[in-house]
């Protein structure tokens, strides 16, 4: 059974080299062929006639030497003439002719290439690998064979025999030239044969017959001095790598002792050793695997040694033996073979393996000791300043690069690792960033950018990574409010104004902050440790939010982080200050929800404090000698404040008091804006002008209050019956309304407005006036006189639409608006009145009547007024303009016509029917006369439309419904109407034709 383990790990073993040796001997036949076709092209120079071919040949020819070739054609390459010899020979007949001398050496040596080829692929690659393999396969089963028919000693020596044997063949082999590399792989199976034997002849059944643990040892040592013999005597590292494991392997098929493990140590520091003598980078990297494995498979052994020894001793021996094989293997690239400025890929990869297999061997033995920190931090120290030596006097960058990296990786760890202390775990995040922030800074001042960009990142995870443990802690249950935490915290926001300080001592004159390796400031150099610094910042508000007045003293802090900020000119804190901002608000909020208002705004004090001093404090250096504020933030969060404060201490008091405060403060906004405008130039280059900075701000606001108001007075100042003396509240509010509007209309209007819509949203507040004159007109009014209301009111806005002072002329239109309204609510409102009230004063038709005589007077008088001329040429009010100009084209149409249609409806509502044709025809009469004296064709046309309808209710009506003398008047009436009209269109009809154009 034991035999067969054994066999099955020594096959394993082989195998375990099989993969690497193909890969290397891959490698070795590209790199080979590679620098053929480099001589080649060497020697054909740049440019070769058709004619030299020949001569381009023979030198290959001559490097290569295949036997084949020389066994057949050892005469003809001397016989060979070059061009020279060809032009002095005086015989013509011995020159070879030249057909000859291109095609036969072209075929041949086409011949010899594809033969040399195929030696290659045999002889460098599978042929060795294969025949070690089969050889040894072939030594086991006659072993096997053996073990049935002889003696265990016999077995020994006819093994070991075989090995000797095999050894001779390969020194014979490598005489050869073409042999040479089965001969080093005849060699290497010679002494996988006697390793072999000698492990069999202590622990294989039916090969052992040496029962002594001492001679035992003694004939592995053999073995495996034979080996190592070997593997020094080879000039390739795969016959040494091979040689290195198989002793390796034949100690690990021993019993495990210390005794061995010190022997697998000095087998692999002799592996190390042999890679010294050249660039055996895979040859190292087998060793240092190999190693780790045997570092595993002693695990266990020394754990089971603590019975025996005590625990730091039974370990130390594993300890001692890692640093043994890992120590040389470092310093065996800190060698002058290695100088190069470039990173070499292949010597990096070992070293970094190297590095991990000494970490892993370490962890192996690791006893959970507390003086492993500071064993760590003072290793990494040392590797630190040892790594310089690798640049400055070795010139082998890439090795300095990988062991400062290794050594913060080890100060980190050692870091970590001071939990074994009993260190708090936000006190280890401390340290962890500060290890990076020196490492960064150290970095910087060496001109290392790669170890730069490396330690800005690293950094800046170990923020992030510090925001996360809060959260984690948090939802665990922690009480992040404690006095350790919030101090550590503190000292985190220090390390990030810490970084931004040296940005700013060392690197001044770049465009973009050092630790921005992201780009993301472009050239605002933007710090993204200043933004750290703000998230930072918030969390100190989270933490705090239990702590009593904490939003008190909050905005100091915030206060003076933007004092920093400006004196600085740190625009990466700039950026991070709105985190801090968001969560004192969020703080603010939660502290006050449940206090009374006046409470509510003593404890809202110091924020908008806080938030009025973002104004002035938001200086940035925009060039070399200009200067501006980016005072917008600032300006919206204090008008947010003043926005919510208004509504919290007013609205308990009375509902109507927060949009009248709101439609006062749209007033102050308005004048601090037109206030601060008048003096920009003045305050150009003091803080005030950080006022005008904002001025989109107080112009966007001053717009939100006004809108606020309105929506509050829609909402509840509306839907309110309430009298204060002998007027309603909604009339005392929107009386207030209307000055206040007039004043934001006949506010200046300056030529240069930003924003652009403040230009166009200023000259509307005409029409919000008008629009609450209206609604008082609706409101107040009792419904009878509102047709006079309304035609009244239609005078008022005619009136002040032809002041050309105030440039609202629009307002005619507006006028004529009203004036229709007033002819609708004649003809449908007030005539249809179902319960007529008793008094005379409050009769529909009386208000209606007065209407009607309004709106003839109003018809007379704007049709003496001049055309319409309207001054506005943009926007809305252009539009009506235009709206406008095209109406008055029609004026005789829009003015008479509502007029004659209110008029007949409102005769329809209020007479009798008997005498409503009568009245009709009168009407008619009207509109036909108003047709003769303004010329209009139209009107009598229209007159005569409307004389066909009366005549037909004449016939088909009066005849039938009404009475004798009702019917006898109506008659009456309407004839003498009709002759009337045809007698003045006889006299005038004529004349108006001739002088009609």
């Amino acid at each position: 059974m034991y035999f067969l383990i054994g066999l099955f790990a020594f096959f394993v073993g082989i195998f375990y080299l099989i993969i690497p040796f193909v890969l290397l001997s891959k490698i070795n036949g590209l790199l080979e062929r590679i620098q053929d076709l480099e001589d080649r092209l060497k020697e054909r120079g740049p440019s070769i006639l058709p004619e030299t071919q020949v001569e381009k040949k023979k030198p290959s020819i001559k490097e290569e030497k295949p036997i084949l070739v020389k066994e057949t054609i050892p005469e003809t390459r001397k016989e060979l003439p070059s061009s020279k010899q060809v032009a002095k020979t005086p015989k013509p007949a011995a020159v070879v002719p030249p057909t000859i001398i291109k095609q036969e050496p072209q075929s041949l040596t086409k011949k010899s290439e594809a033969w040399e080829k195929f030696e290659k692929q045999i002889a460098n690659n599978w042929t060795g690998i294969l025949g070690t393999i089969i050889l040894v396969m072939g030594v086991g089963f006659l072993g096997i064979y053996a073990a049935l028919n002889m003696s265990p000693f016999l077995r020994f020596l006819m093994v070991l025999g075989i090995g000797a044997g095999l050894f001779a063949a390969s020194i014979l082999l490598v005489k050869k030239e073409f042999w040479v590399q089965i001969g080093y792989w005849i060699r290497s199976g010679s002494g996988a044969v006697i390793l072999f034997s000698c492990i069999a002849a202590v622990s294989v059944p039916g090969m052992k017959w040496i029962e002594s643990e001492f001679y035992a040892l003694i004939l592995v040592i053999c073995g495996i001095l034979v080996n190592l013999g070997l593997a020094w005597q080879t000039s390739q590292q795969k016959f040494a790598s091979l040689h290195i494991v198989l002793s390796l392997i034949s100690l690990a098929i021993l019993p495990l002792s210390t005794l061995i493990f010190f022997l697998a140590v000095g087998v692999s520091a002799f592996s190390v050793l042999l890679s010294y003598r050249s660039k055996w980078e895979f040859h190292l990297i087998q060793t240092a695997i190999s190693f780790l494995i045997l570092n595993y498979l002693y695990k266990g052994h020394f754990s089971e040694q603590l019975h025996l020894l005590s625990s730091s001793q039974s370990r130390t021996w594993g300890i001692l033996g890692t640093l043994a094989v890992g120590i040389p293997s470092i310093l065996a690239h800190y060698r002058k073979i290695y100088s190069s400025g470039s990173i070499q890929r292949l010597p990096f990869i070992t070293h970094l393996i190297v590095w991990a297999g000494i970490g892993l061997g370490l962890s192996v033995y690791s006893t959970g000791s507390k003086w492993n920190p500071p064993v760590l931090i003072t290793v990494s120290i040392g590797l630190f300043f040892w790594a310089r030596t690798a640049r400055e006097k070795l010139n082998i960058r890439w090795l300095y690069l990988t062991d400062t990296l290794v050594s913060l990786a080890l100060a980190s760890i050692g870091i970590i690792l001071l939990s074994r202390w009993e260190v708090d775990i936000f006190l280890i995040n401390v340290y962890v960033s500060l290890l990076f922030c020196i490492f960064f800074v150290v970095s910087s001042e060496e001109k290392e950018n790669l170890l730069k960009n490396i330690g800005a990142v690293l950094l800046h995870l170990s923020w992030i990574q510090y925001i996360l443990l809060l959260i984690i802690k948090f939802f665990d249950g922690l009480n992040l409010g404690t006095w350790p935490i919030v101090i550590t915290t503190i000292a985190m926001i220090l390390l990030s104004l810490l970084i931004q300080f040296y940005d700013e001592f060392r690197n001044r004159e770049t465009i973009t902050a050092s630790d921005d390796i992201y780009g993301i400031g472009g050239d605002d150099r933007i710090s993204p440790a200043g933004i750290f610094s703000g998230i930072l910042a918030s969390a100190i508000c989270f933490q705090l939010i239990d702590w009593r007045h904490s939003e008190l003293y909050l905005p100091i802090f915030g206060i003076l982080l933007l004092v920093i900020r400006q004196n600085r000119n740190w625009n990466g804190l700039g950026v991070g200050i709105f985190f801090f901002v968001a969560a004192l608000h969020f703080e603010v909020i939660y502290r006050i929800y449940s206090l009374e208002r006046w409470e509510v705004l003593l404890r809202d004090l110091p924020t908008i404090l806080f938030c009025f001093l973002m104004i002035p404090l938001s200086k940035v250096k925009l060039g070399p000698d200009k200067t501006g504020y980016f005072s917008s933030p600032g300006a919206i969060l204090l008008s947010l404040h003043i926005v919510f404060l208004a509504y919290w201490s007013t609205q308990s008091l009375s509902p109507f008091l927060p949009g009248i405060l709101w439609l006062l403060l749209s007033l102050v906004y308005l004048e601090t804006k037109n206030f601060f405008s008048e003096r920009e130039k003045k305050w150009e280059n003091t803080w005030k002008s950080s006022i005008n900075s904002a001025a989109p701000v107080w112009q966007f606001f001053a717009l939100v209050f006004v809108g606020l108001f309105l929506g509050a007075h829609i909402l509840v100042h509306l839907q309110s019956e309430l009298y204060v003396g002998i007027f309603k509240i909604r009339f005392l509010i929107q009386a207030l309304a209307i000055g206040a509007f007039i004043y934001w209309a006949k506010s200046p209007n300056p030529k240069k407005e930003t924003p652009n819509y403040w230009s166009s949203l200023l000259p509307l507040f005409w029409e919000l006036t008008a629009i609450f004159i209206t609604a008082i007109i609706a409101l107040e009014i009792p419904n009878t006189w509102l047709p006079v209301a309304w035609v009244v009111w239609a005078f008022f806005l005619d009136q002040i639409g032809l002041k050309t002072s105030w440039e609202i002329s629009r307002f005619r239109f507006y006028s004529l608006c009203f004036y229709w309204y007033s002819c609708i609510h004649v003809a449908f409102i007030s005539s249809s009145a179902l319960t007529p009230s008793e008094y005379w004063a409050n009769q529909e038709w009386l208000g209606g009547l007065v209407g009607i005589l309004l709106q003839i007077v109003y018809l007379v008088r704007f049709q003496l007024l001049p055309a319409f001329q309207g001054m506005e040429k943009e926007g809305y009010p252009g539009k009506i303009s235009q709206l406008s100009e095209k109406l008055d084209q029609r004026s005789d149409s829009i003015i008479f016509y509502p007029l004659f249609a209110a008029g007949a409806f409102f005769l329809f509502w209020s007479f009798d029917s008997s005498l409503l044709t009568l009245l009709w025809m009168v009407e008619v009469f009207i509109v036909f006369l108003m047709g003769l004296i303004l010329k209009k064709e139209h009107f009598r046309y229209v007159s005569l439309v409307a004389m066909i309808v009366c005549l037909l209710r004449l016939i088909f009506w009066d005849l039938s419904q009404s009475s004798t003398i009702t019917r006898a008047l109506v008659f009456l009436g309407v004839g003498g109407i009709l002759i009337l009209m045809n007698t003045l269109y006889g006299k005038f009809g004529n004349k108006e034709k001739t002088d009609a154009p």
